[in-house]
């Protein structure tokens, strides 16, 4: 009875109905059907902006209407879109940042869609604060030079 009871005090109050432990809060999507999710909405978001007509126009961000400015991800959508179609360079030349960073992002959601769906699998960790810190920087610094006139080849087309 007092093994049940140390057991019972010694889980943490993070752990899931489903028995994950405190060790797997470090994953990103830890829970199966979480994983799932995230799978879908990355790689169904994915499929959508490759299925739509971007040439139509360009869809303003909130910060450019304000500004005339480009912001960190002016342009993503015509660039997710001009990736998934195999137009590389049209894509880099929309947003380089985002046609850098979708290759990933797809790999993520392909990992997390298997896991979900198999329940094995590569278990993905959460990044640390030094890459969330490091992917800021690079995101503010980009900001600034694309919206400046020496690197107005960065700036979305």
């Amino acid at each position: 009875m007092a093994e049940a009871a140390n057991e019972l005090a010694g889980r943490s109050s993070v752990e899931h109905a489903s028995g994950e432990s405190r060790k797997e809060t470090g994953l990103l999507f830890p829970r199966r059907r979480d994983a799932l999710l995230g799978g879908v909405v990355i790689l169904g978001g994915a499929a959508l902006i490759g299925a739509l007509d971007t040439s139509g126009g360009r869809i303003l961000c909130p910060f450019r209407l304000a500004t005339g400015l480009d912001c960190p991800f002016c342009g993503g959508t015509r660039a997710t879109h001009s990736f998934l179609n195999a137009e590389i360079g049209r894509a880099i030349d929309h947003n380089v940042l985002v046609a850098l960073l979708l290759p990933v992002a797809l790999l993520i959601g392909l990992l997390l869609l298997w896991r979900g769906t198999i329940g094995r699998g590569w278990r993905l960790p959460m990044p640390s604060r030094n890459v969330w810190i490091a992917f800021g920087l690079i995101t503010g610094i980009f900001w600034v030079l694309r919206n400046l006139p020496m690197f107005s080849w960065l700036g979305s087309t």
